[in-house]
């Protein structure tokens, strides 16, 4: 009897703090989206950094929030970013530390998220097959 309710308290707490990860992400993504979009584009949104496709798609909604990624993405973990997307990028972004701050906390949001969600559907894929 103790553990069905265990089960069934953890499944509502996974719940709630997926819920409550997803309240803070997607604010926190719009807003960088809005200040990052217009003062990285002239220094970053073009090729060779952005392919030709990529260019046309991202201009517009939904495909912009994926060229916001991007520059999250290049000012929480420039050393990868470098590496893999924007080789050869020498210039210094233009953003202050709490941008950079915004952007970590957002990177580590994703991938906290990520793994809440393996958590989340494999105990529930496990609970569906062993338990019903």
């Amino acid at each position: 009897m103790i553990g069905e309710h265990a089960d069934f308290v953890f499944f509502i707490a996974l719940s709630a703090c997926i819920l409550i990860l997803g309240l803070l992400y997607f604010p926190l993504w719009a807003a960088l989206h809005k200040y990052l979009t217009p003062s990285l584009d002239d220094l970053l949104f073009r090729e060779p950094w952005f392919q030709k496709a990529e260019l046309t798609n991202y201009r517009f909604f939904p495909l912009s929030l994926l060229r916001s990624l991007n520059y999250i993405y290049l000012i929480g973990c420039p050393r990868m970013a470098k590496r893999k997307r924007f080789k050869g990028l020498e210039a210094v972004i233009p953003v202050g530390k709490a941008v950079v701050i915004l952007c970590r906390a957002q990177m580590f949001m994703a991938f906290f998220g990520l793994g809440l969600a393996v958590v989340y559907f494999g105990y529930g894929g496990i609970m569906a097959v062993f338990v019903l």
